[in-house]
């Protein structure tokens, strides 16, 4: 077997290892989360890398459950931006019991067997246009949600935003600018700002439920890339038919380090599988709501194809995930 088979067989297995173990507390803290574009407002916050999404998509209507992993030296406050398609028409808390239900699923499903050990040997006020369609305090979380007509507008308000909350932190660059220009040009003109609350003790902050119209199943990666730093991003995708065709999940390829996303998988095959309804209200109720019946899971995850370590370069990532109906079956 060659260097790369072996290489790309230890990788669905750690791939495996880390879903199913649900390793949510790493020890190398790097500086950023990639589900949105998160902000350090304080030079003494750290994050952790593992960054989560449960993506419930029908073909219209997407429900995205948002795992934030983080904790401060001090009482302090991060600030998330997370662009989306439509209004959403619910914001509401999630459990974090939701991605632990999942990776129970996942391991009554797909337990290690031989081959492990081989591989670890080888191992505010609307202003400037912007209007303000949602503000609520959810938990640890204040969120506002935004429509930006245009990127200059968009600025001044997030800078607007920032100083009426007693943030002092500049966010205006031309990269933040230009990337709020290109969404809102594909007609991507929604924009949460989730202010999160943080202590030394709080080691992860409750998920964030959104539900809003799409044409795509969607996933903001792109926001991220104004951030420099690593990290690992894990998606666990809900459709009505399986995920067949991979070849809509994003890449980028460089000699700087680049990023693919891939369906996780554990020797030969694939982490996925259909769900009951029971199994699927298990993990949030409002899923069955949308995906009456059953649904089938699938599990995405990044890598760097250099040489297939699990962390990859914030700023390689460069396009968002969105999967159209095009890339499901039906059984």
């Amino acid at each position: 077997m060659g260097a790369k088979a072996v290489s790309l067989r230890c990788l669905g297995v750690i791939l495996f290892v880390i879903v199913c173990a649900c390793l949510l507390f790493l020890s190398a803290p790097p500086s950023v989360l990639a589900d949105g574009g998160m902000i350090s407002i304080a030079d003494k916050l750290l994050y952790e890398p593992g960054q989560k999404a449960i993506i419930a998509w029908d073909g219209q209507q997407e429900i995205l459950i948002l795992s934030t992993d983080v904790y401060a030296e001090g009482d302090t406050i991060a600030l998330r931006i997370i662009p989306l398609p439509s209004q959403p028409e619910k914001i509401e808390q999630g459990d974090f019991n939701s991605f632990l239900r999942i990776g129970d699923l996942i391991y009554d499903r797909f337990r290690p067997r031989q081959g492990w050990f081989e591989c670890v040997r080888h191992q505010g006020e609307g202003g400037a246009g912007v209007d303000i369609v949602f503000h609520e305090k959810i938990g640890a979380h204040d969120i506002w949600v935004a429509k930006a007509p245009d990127a200059a507008g968009f600025i001044d308000w997030a800078e607007d935003f920032l100083i009426q909350n007693q943030i002092q932190y500049q966010i205006s660059s031309p990269q933040l600018e230009s990337l709020a220009a290109q969404y809102i040009q594909q007609g991507i003109q929604f924009f949460v700002f989730d202010l999160i609350e943080l202590t030394p003790d709080q080691n992860s902050v409750e998920p964030i439920v959104y539900q809003f119209q799409s044409d795509t199943l969607y996933f903001p990666l792109k926001i991220s890339s104004i951030i420099p730093g690593e990290t690992t991003i894990s998606l666990f995708l809900l459709t009505p038919q399986p995920l067949v065709d991979a070849s809509q999940l994003p890449e980028n390829k460089s000699d700087q380090g680049g990023m693919e996303m891939k369906i996780a998988a554990t020797k030969d095959k694939r982490v996925q599988f259909k769900l009951g309804e029971k199994e699927l209200a298990s993990i949030d109720p409002r899923l069955t709501e949308l995906l009456p019946g059953h649904a089938w899971l699938t599990v995405v995850q990044s890598y760097d194809p250099r040489d297939y370590r699990l962390d990859i370069p914030l700023a390689s990532l460069d396009k968002d995930v969105k999967l159209t109906l095009a890339s499901v079956s039906y059984d």
